[in-house]
């Protein structure tokens, strides 16, 4: 058999078996990302969010979900919190430390802090700075005081301040976004620091919403491509990369398909089946080309008319595969 024409057939095959692999991952995405994470009282919770059953090609690698004991919780710069609430109309997200959920006296002093070009805090919160291992919290100005007895220093005395306060002579601070509301509690002790932490704060997300709208409205959902940075459109086609899914075929007379094209799928799968028919008849010309020699009943091959068969054989599978890659690109 002619190499050129081998090698071809080959490549053939592994063009078909890489575009079906391709094609039934899409298919499982957007099956995947169509589910929704739910725990406890956060529902229904789609893009930009992944995790639990939704993979991470279903949303932002930062804005990862996970259920704890039936409590929703995200982590952010190495810091985990609560999820109190959603508001995907808004792309508003209500967090809460997890560390400071149950009393003040943390033991891990690590700051509240956000990647701005994903979040930024909601009008009316401030940040508000918990000391902690102070040698004399008799100031005036310190609004709320408090005990905790930390490793590391034999200072039990603590204090909350406004805005972010310098370490300076204590053993450790942490700053803490805190509601304008509930700053005046905080100062005249009329509700724990506790209840006030529990509340959390609100972050807007700076995420490509209008791309994942566009997405929806064309019967797509919505992930997250990694390698581009970019929201990608999982399409029920099972086609993905565009910005839009196209919109499905319509039917011609009695349920025929329409005359005016196929979706991606069909034509894959179209062109699929034509290259396999084209090789096969290829081979099958090839080998019929082979008869036995009517003398010596030896197998002879007609050189120059079969060299002249496999080359039009070849040009014809090279068309074929050519205007199949096209087609599907």
């Amino acid at each position: 058999m002619n190499a050129r024409l081998l090698l071809l057939l080959c490549a053939l095959f592994l063009v078909l078996m890489i575009n079906t692999t391709q094609s039934q991952g899409n298919d499982a995405l957007y099956s995947n990302c169509n589910s929704l994470f739910s725990c406890g009282n956060i529902q229904g919770v789609g893009y930009p969010f992944w995790g639990g059953s939704r993979s991470s090609s279903c949303g932002y690698p930062a804005l990862e979900l996970a259920c704890e004991n039936n409590t929703a919780t995200i982590v952010i710069s190495n810091v985990k919190y609560k999820v109190l609430n959603v508001k995907p109309d808004t792309e508003i997200l209500q967090i809460a430390r997890e560390d400071l959920s149950t009393g003040i006296c943390s033991h891990d002093f690590s700051n509240t802090t956000l990647d701005p070009a994903l979040f930024s805090i909601v009008n009316g919160y401030v940040n508000s700075t918990f000391i902690y291992g102070c040698q004399n919290v008799s100031t005036p100005n310190v609004p709320r005081q408090f005990s905790c007895t930390i490793s590391g220093t034999a200072n039990t005395n603590g204090s909350v301040a406004p805005g972010t306060v310098e370490t300076g002579s204590h053993f450790k601070s942490v700053v803490i976004p805190i509601s304008q509301t509930l700053l005046p509690k905080l100062a005249n002790s009329s509700e724990s620091m506790e209840n006030i932490l529990q509340q959390g704060f609100e972050v807007r997300l700076g995420v490509d919403s209008a791309a994942c709208k566009g997405c929806a409205n064309s019967k797509g959902v919505c992930g997250y491509d990694i390698s581009k940075n970019t929201t990608n459109c999982y399409c029920p086609d099972g086609s993905s990369g565009s910005a839009t899914c196209a919109p499905p075929v319509a039917e011609g007379p009695q349920g025929q398909p329409g005359s005016k094209g196929f979706n991606k799928r069909t034509k894959f799968f179209a062109g699929g089946a034509l290259a396999i028919g084209v090789s096969a008849s290829a081979i099958v010309v090839i080998f019929l080309r082979k008869k036995p020699s009517s003398q010596h009943g030896e197998v002879t091959t007609s050189n120059s008319k079969g060299s002249h068969e496999e080359d039009r054989i070849v040009e014809n599978l090279e068309e074929t595969n050519n205007e199949w890659q096209s087609g599907n690109a």
